[in-house]
């Protein structure tokens, strides 16, 4: 598991924000709690005026695994240029899952703050890869 302490997610988020600064969207997709945090940081930097957090859980593993989802009323109706934006990528599920949901007169951008090597989604823009075998990150503000 992949221990992430606060300045690395610090520094993680400035590379981040460096990297969409100079672009313009009209919102920001934010997947899950740790998205949500990602996402309102940019949205607050960058003047960004809408977040829509989509709340989703991954229930059970492997090919077993299915994705449950909560209030996903406002993304099907997005429009314009939107950040999709979650807090690692594990194999992509999620991700795909949400921009299914997106509308086809949305155009998007991905970020992942981590993103696990060799994985089939690949992101637009992502802060750092951690290992192909890695399967689990603690993040700062998770439970110990």
């Amino acid at each position: 598991m992949k221990v992430v302490e606060w300045q690395e997610y610090t520094e993680l988020l400035q590379k981040l924000l460096r990297d969409v600064m100079l672009r313009n969207y009209d919102g920001i997709v934010a997947i899950g709690r740790g998205g949500t945090i990602i996402g309102a940081y940019l949205a607050s930097k960058m003047g960004i005026p809408s977040i829509y957090p989509v709340f989703i859980r991954h229930v059970g593993r492997g090919k077993e695994m299915k994705i449950v989802a909560h209030d996903l009323g406002q993304v099907r109706s997005l429009s314009g240029r939107l950040l999709v934006v979650d807090d690692w990528l594990c194999d992509g599920r999620a991700m795909r899952y949400v921009l299914n949901l997106i509308p086809k007169t949305a155009t998007y951008t991905t970020l992942v703050m981590f993103n696990r090597k060799g994985s089939e989604f690949k992101p637009d823009i992502v802060g750092a890869y951690v290992s192909e075998e890695e399967r689990e990150i603690l993040f700062p503000y998770d439970p110990v």
